[in-house]
């Protein structure tokens, strides 16, 4: 045996100076990182699968839930349409079916029964391209009110920050399991009186192609101002609140409160909107040292400090609210925040009436990502074919924004440095144009923030809901691959 292995060791050098001589010979091995002469290119990985999971589509008939899926593909700068096939599959359990839709660039579904969060699925080369969203209008009644809501990714970690369990609120906690696999989940919370974790929510299960709709009251009564971290501890889920508020025996307000971005030390919220009402930040600083934080509006009018609120300290493992109202004076706006430690923010807009029937409504607006590439929102039909403003924040340097229409019609808008740009896509698009979906694209300059309001006055007052583009995820950049012929030598590195 130890024979055999030396003639084997012996013989491998030989024949790897033949074969070293070989490559010489033909030119391919001349100097140390020679490679072929075709300069080596880089490559991306496009996205042909994405699926998204809209948080609640119940609906009745004199109040459906529209979930509207687009695919921009065709709206995208040097794009051209692509081909997408989309499934949707209520998540009620393993005997959920899934629906094949027809391949349209916009898809509406109106539910009319009570129903579950849904997962939306596409596939292709279009599939990078869609996006969706739900919006849901309840004319009358203690559920009265406006609100809407992005279609949202699976993930392991979220943060929302806003919820309410004391009597008047009736918000619910949505946890939903889009996966084949069940899902182990850690909620934890901070509100007014400090952190505090849901005994019934540590550890909590969700079984695979499932969602669970709890009422926060159950799980902390009493806790005001409330931001929760749901940590998936396997898995990964979909979360959401909706904030439901009587005043009462009338309704006070609804909105979807959608996850806001982790704790940060530079966040903004924009798209607070005009007029009359109450407009208040929620501030939360989940770490164990407090948090002082300064503000700066960025409003239609200005860029200031708030008078009375030049810095804000936010207790350690507690949540804060500071009230704009007088500092925005009914103008539109955004809060550009900086904290010497992580913070999480969202922001509440409170529409009001006139008169003894006018009933208020609320929007949410959780701090926002920057638009650093195509951003989509999916739907912008406003009740009673109404107002739709939208408010674009520049807090830094002034930039420039593309906005395209669903025929292919677009239009550059242009922000000053430290302010908000208050415009209506309806002057530029027209109605119904201006309904359908809208994409995002920034051209030059600084960080550019986005929000979008549907507004209308019903019988019984104000209507007012608010979302924020969503970006498209991007294809994955590959390295190029750099041929070397020298790890065939052996003993080379």
């Amino acid at each position: 045996m130890t024979k055999a292995r030396t003639c084997k060791a012996a013989r491998w050098p030989a024949a790897a100076v033949l074969l070293l001589a070989g490559l010489v010979a033909a030119g391919t091995v001349s100097r140390p990182g020679a490679v072929d002469e075709r300069a080596a290119r880089s490559s991306s990985l496009p996205v042909t699968e994405t699926a998204v999971v809209c948080p609640n589509v119940t609906g009745s008939d004199t109040a459906p839930t529209t979930m509207t899926i687009a695919n921009v593909s065709g709206l995208l700068p040097g794009g051209t349409s692509r081909r997408a096939t989309i499934r949707t599959t209520p998540l009620s359990g393993s005997k959920a079916r899934t629906t094949n839709l027809p391949s349209r660039a916009v898809t509406r579904v109106n539910a009319t029964t009570p129903g579950y969060p849904v997962l939306v699925e596409a596939s292709g080369p279009g599939a990078g391209a869609v996006v969706a969203d739900q919006q849901r209008l309840i004319p009358h009644g203690t559920g009265r009110g406006l609100f809407s809501t992005p279609c949202l990714e699976p993930a392991t970690d979220w943060w929302v920050t806003g919820a309410d369990g004391r009597v008047g609120y009736a918000d619910t906690l949505v946890l939903a399991n889009p996966g084949s696999t069940t899902v182990n989940l850690t909620v934890t919370g901070w509100a007014t009186k400090g952190p505090f974790d849901p005994p019934r929510l540590q550890s909590f299960t969700v079984a695979p192609n499932t969602a669970y709709l709890l009422a926060l009251s159950r799980f902390a009564p009493d806790a005001a101002l409330m931001t929760l971290h749901v940590h998936a501890n396997s898995g990964r889920l979909v979360s959401a609140v909706v904030d439901r508020r009587i005043s009462g025996i009338r309704a006070a307000g609804v909105d979807w409160i959608p996850p806001t971005l982790p704790p940060a030390t530079d966040v903004v919220v924009p798209g607070f909107i005009g007029g009359s009402g109450p407009r208040r930040l929620v501030l939360a600083a989940p770490g164990d040292q407090d948090a002082t934080v300064s503000l700066k509006l960025a409003t239609t009018t200005g860029n200031f400090v708030p008078a009375g609120h030049q810095t804000v300290v936010v207790r350690a493992g507690r949540t804060a609210e500071v009230d704009l109202t007088a500092s925005l004076s009914a103008v539109p706006g955004a809060v550009v925040i900086h904290s010497d430690q992580p913070v999480t923010a969202a922001a509440i807009s409170s529409a009001t009436g006139a008169g003894t029937r006018a009933r208020p409504d609320i929007q949410w607006q959780p701090a926002a990502r920057a638009i650093t590439g195509p951003a989509v929102l999916p739907d912008n039909t406003p009740p009673f074919d109404r107002n739709m403003p939208l408010y674009v924040t520049a807090p830094e340097a002034a930039a420039k924004l593309r906005v395209t229409a669903a025929d292919g019609t677009s239009t550059v808008l242009s922000v000053r440095a430290g302010r908000t740009l208050a415009w209506d896509p309806a002057s530029k698009f027209g109605r119904p144009g201006a309904y359908g979906p809208l994409v995002f694209t920034p051209v030059s300059g600084g960080p550019v923030y986005v929000a979008r309001t549907l507004f209308a006055y019903g019988l019984h007052g104000p209507l007012t809901t608010s979302e924020q583009p969503t970006l498209l995820p991007v294809a994955i950049s590959l390295p190029a691959a750099e041929p070397d012929l020298r790890v065939a030598v052996p003993g080379r590195p």
